[in-house]
């Protein structure tokens, strides 16, 4: 349910015209520009609150939740004649996000808990979030053929259908059973859940990983200004598929990684590789470059980091948790993406991209102590 419930939701055909969209809609892109940025700064706002509501009245009905905003945001998306009714929509999508984002990876482990098969958490994690790769390099070409045959409007119209499908496959997921008494209020949970994070310094240095790692996130932004430097602009979007390509396959075989490696080391190998790729690229620009930035590591990588996140959240504040880690990557990502344009602007893309993986390399050794203080089972750190 939940490898599908990802492809639905990521099956959005209006993707890579969305920015034009919202041009067309507004007749700017000064407007354009600030609705996506509304939407980030949403997601951000509601994240925590979504992560206590999820501890508190259960992961199915959050996620049931989630999906009904969503497909309101895109009826607001599909029938918006200006700016106003965009900007309801964005916000009511970062509402949606932030109701997925600490919810639906504790909807899994949870699940796989309360069998006793949360050691396939890997796994069945590597899976699931492989669909929104498949379903993002699927979308993109279709929308393109859909808004040339037809128009902009008419992509963002038959993205609705995917989100509608959202909702029914929530409505057939069961509530995993919670463990462990919750806190009498809201606040009391929320200064439990970050006690619970500085207290453990495994889980502590997981979340300032994670935070980096999404941070670092902020070059998919710039990365096609580098390659259509290297590369004709009709094979951006040959790019962009390949990328969703090579991150499907490893999502997939990371279950079987960590399964031989653990998952700190698993982390730490793909971090490094990752860095190795990037500098490479960079440092050296060829017409091969472009294929470097494309890394089987980074869905190696994510998957080890939230197996090592899940087993040192607690069962009681495992979503309230997420959403404290998510909160922290957001705000990192908006620093270091405004950072990146600004040196964009004085010194170039290269310096701008250099720029954001100097922050990205601050995850390496934070990942390195964890990896040094790790179990030796494959499993990789405990509890």
């Amino acid at each position: 349910m939940l490898s599908w419930f990802n492809f639905f939701g990521d099956f959005r055909m209006y993707g890579p015209i969305m920015v034009i969209y919202f041009a067309q809609v507004t007749g700017s892109f000064t407007a354009a520009a600030s609705l996506l940025a509304v939407k980030k700064l949403s997601s951000a706002a509601f994240e925590v609150p979504t992560g206590v509501l999820s501890d508190r009245l259960g992961r199915r009905g959050t996620m049931i939740a989630g999906a009904v905003v969503m497909v309101t945001a895109h009826l607001g998306y599909a029938g918006a004649s200006g700016y106003g009714l965009l900007l309801a929509a964005v916000v009511l999508e970062g509402l949606a996000t932030s109701l997925w984002s600490g919810n639906n990876e504790s909807l899994l482990y949870d699940t796989l808990l309360t069998a006793g098969r949360e050691d396939e958490f890997p796994r069945h994690s590597g899976r699931v979030n492989s669909m929104f790769q498949i379903a993002l390099a699927l979308a993109a070409p279709i929308g393109g053929v859909v808004a040339g045959a037809w128009s902009l409007r008419t992509v963002v119209v038959l993205s609705v259908v995917p989100q509608l499908l959202c909702v029914l496959v929530a409505l057939q997921v069961r509530e995993p059973r919670m463990r462990g008494p919750l806190e009498s209020n809201m606040l009391a949970h929320l200064r439990s859940a970050l006690r619970g994070i500085r207290r453990n310094p495994v889980l502590g240095r997981m979340t300032l990983v994670s935070a980096l790692r999404f941070s670092g996130e902020s070059a998919a932004q710039l990365s096609p200004v580098f390659v259509a430097g290297l590369w004709p602009l009709w094979a951006l979007g040959l790019w962009r598929t390949f990328g969703h390509g090579v991150a499907f396959v490893g999502f997939r075989v990371s279950g079987r990684v960590i399964g031989r490696l653990g998952a700190a080391r698993t982390l730490l190998s793909g971090e490094l590789f990752d860095n190795v790729a990037n500098l490479v690229a960079l440092l050296e620009p060829t017409v091969f470059s472009p294929v470097l930035l494309g890394s089987p590591a980074y869905g190696m990588s994510t998957i080890a980091q939230q197996t090592l996140l899940q087993r040192e959240f607690t069962d009681r504040e495992r979503a309230t948790m997420g959403s404290l880690a998510a909160l922290l990557g957001s705000v990192l990502y908006g620093l270091v993406a405004l950072g990146a344009g600004v040196v964009a602007d004085r010194w170039g893309i290269v310096a701008a991209l250099l720029a954001i993986q100097a922050v990205a390399l601050i995850a390496l050794p934070l990942a390195w102590w964890v990896h040094a203080h790790a179990p030796t089972h494959p499993g990789g750190a405990g509890r």
